[in-house]
């Protein structure tokens, strides 16, 4: 990428949807016009939709399916929660790219990512994050709660990601719990959270996302093809990601502060009616216990009310469960 395609494009950004002349870009820039054609040129190249007009001058009409930075920390920084942001074309992983950034700071951090070659999900499962199709991402938070509080922050933050893809998504979104969103019978996002602490107590929570966006059905790998959708299949249009970026930051700081502020209780009827695993006989497994059952309720810690197939209780805190 030239030394000033992430200049030009934040400007061309910037100026939507109003057409923006070669010279006035050079002289800001204070590179030639031939360059600005170049940078014009190399955009269009990667995937950028740009009208370029004879005496009006360059209009971006859509974006490529890359995350550019200064656009990235620009939507970060109206937002006004995060203070860091890390944007790679490449990495291993975003989650462990966040655990890194904990050392020697206590900002709260979005890393971002085009593509992850060791993504991980709930128990070390592979998370397929091919370059362009999806949204991979980790958000470090600094709650100053107890312990006790944690067992419910994924159920807020299930929340936020749900409310989020359901204005993008013609069918009903839901949330299984404790970490997966689904459309339909298929699941189109996982998320994982992890949490660093000391005795004095919790030093942050790393909460690391995967949102499959914008993957045709004949696109996911073969093994996954059965169980897994994008948001895409269940919409008229391809999904923009930096407004799907945006939407989601602002659901999960409107979460987030709620998550702070009031008990799970208040919003635990709301969960509940957005879930999908109501009515229905499911298969559980925690601490390599599996049994069948039917999930009854939440409780006010957040945890999973369960009834197996004998009669016998059980509180589930975190179970993987197989609909």
């Amino acid at each position: 990428m030239s030394k000033y395609s992430q200049d030009v494009v934040k400007i061309l950004y910037d100026h939507q949807p109003e057409y923006i002349s070669g010279q006035m870009i050079a002289e800001q820039l204070q590179i030639s016009r031939t360059a600005v054609k170049k940078i014009i040129d190399q955009l269009k190249a990667e995937g950028c939709v740009i009208n370029s007009v004879n005496h009006r001058g360059h209009q971006l009409e859509q974006l490529a399916d890359t995350w550019y930075p200064g656009i990235v920390e620009q939507i970060v920084d109206e937002q006004g929660f995060f203070k860091k942001t890390l944007v790679f074309d490449t990495i291993d992983s975003t989650q462990l790219a966040a655990k890194q950034e904990l050392v020697g700071n206590q900002d709260s951090i979005i890393v971002l990512s085009n593509e992850q070659t060791k993504g991980r999900g709930r128990f070390n499962r592979f998370w397929d994050s091919e370059r362009g199709k999806g949204l991979w991402m980790s958000a470090v938070f600094r709650p100053n709660v107890p312990f006790s509080l944690i067992t419910t922050f994924n159920l807020f933050m299930a929340l936020a990601i749900r409310e989020s893809i359901q204005p993008f998504s013609n069918d009903k979104v839901e949330i299984k719990w404790p970490n997966d969103i689904y459309i339909g019978s298929k699941k189109v996002c996982g998320f994982l959270t992890e949490m660093s602490a000391n005795s004095d107590g919790i030093e942050a929570v790393i909460c690391g996302i995967g949102i499959n966006m914008n993957q045709k059905a004949d696109e996911f790998p073969e093994e996954i093809a059965h169980r897994a959708t994008s948001i895409l299949n269940h919409a008229d249009q391809k999904i923009d990601r930096y407004q799907f970026l945006d939407t989601l930051l602002g659901n999960m700081k409107k979460r987030y502060l709620q998550f702070l502020t009031v008990p799970f209780e208040d919003i635990r009827e709301e969960y509940r009616a957005h879930s999908n695993i109501w009515h229905r006989t499911l298969k559980f497994t925690e601490n390599d216990e599996m049994f069948t059952g039917q999930a009854l309720d939440i409780d006010k810690d957040g945890f999973l009310q369960v009834v197996d197939e004998e009669g016998k209780p059980h509180r589930l805190m975190s179970a993987d469960i197989d609909l």
